[in-house]
């Protein structure tokens, strides 16, 4: 009898453990996979972008006794956020090596000044829609003629180019003229620096848009000129950039910019800031024909 029961109570126990099994693997237990709120549902919530920006005039200008931030980039990035029911919060001032860890580290949801859209940092970030294009040239002394030929004796061992950490001349010296000398600026720097190191012979040449150059050459005739004004060294889209995989806030912005391009909006920012930064920008094309009568 004793035997007996000890065979159904073991039955019943087997019985148990199987039906436990089944039911873990018939219904298994639901997995909760919790995700930080993008950054385009953070803004829609808050009703504000918060844009990190590097002072770049005539794109982004702050006045020093205000605060108060102005230029193409600052206007567009506000009128587009305006359009959207959005404002825009210039929360901080980074450096051209922390742009991207800002955006990494969620200190702002966009970089609202210009940034050049090369194949570097397009690994690490997103780039919305051009609003103007640039064209990088290479600035000698007044009276340097080696460069006159051809900028391209610079890459060699016995001539040393300015550049600032992070930004985009760096990359111009270590892809183009690998074999130079830099002389490497820190990121904080100030970028029309290159241009007074050049002047006074402590580099050969440096690589900038020709807002910036024209701005020093304007205020210090006889000292820098353009070497490569037939041939530019590289041009670049200027784009506000974005963390990376933020697709949605990403199209939102350049639905918003395109609009503001089409629109003749951006076009009369630039005709504004073009009379003190003349040569500096090339527009981006309108993407229709207008029919002919």
């Amino acid at each position: 009898m004793k035997n007996n029961w000890l065979k159904i109570l073991g039955i019943a126990v087997l019985t148990i453990v199987v039906s436990l099994i089944t039911v873990k693997f018939a219904y298994p237990a639901k997995i909760t996979n919790v995700s930080a709120p993008s950054v385009y549902d953070n803004v829609l919530k808050t009703g504000v972008i918060r844009a990190c920006y590097i002072v770049y005039p005539p794109a982004s200008i702050k006045d020093p006794n205000t605060g108060k931030m102005s230029g193409v980039f600052v206007e567009t990035l506000n009128k587009a956020a305006e359009n959207m029911g959005l404002k825009v919060d210039w929360n901080a001032e980074v450096g051209w090596g922390d742009m991207i860890e800002a955006l990494n580290s969620n200190r702002c949801d966009i970089i609202g000044s210009p940034a050049w859209s090369n194949s570097t940092r397009g690994r690490s970030a997103e780039f919305a829609q051009p609003i103007y294009y640039s064209a990088i040239n290479a600035y000698v002394r007044s009276n340097d003629s080696r460069f006159d030929k051809s900028i391209n004796i610079a890459n060699d061992k016995g001539y040393k180019i300015a550049t600032v950490d992070g930004e985009t001349s760096q990359l111009i010296a270590s892809r183009q003229f690998p074999n130079a000398q830099t002389l490497q600026l820190p990121q904080s720097t100030d970028v029309s620096q290159m241009l007074l190191n050049v002047a006074d012979g402590k580099a050969d040449m440096a690589f900038l848009e020709p807002t910036i150059a024209n701005e020093y050459i304007k205020n210090n005739p006889g000292k820098i000129k353009n070497v490569s004004i037939d041939k530019p060294v590289v041009i670049y889209g200027n784009v506000m950039m974005i963390k990376k995989g933020e697709f949605t806030f990403k199209t939102t912005m350049d639905n918003a910019i395109t609009e503001l391009l089409n629109n003749g909006y951006v076009d009369g920012l630039i005709s504004q800031y073009e009379k003190d930064y003349p040569g500096g920008f090339y527009h981006v094309a309108a993407p229709y024909i207008v029919p002919q009568k």
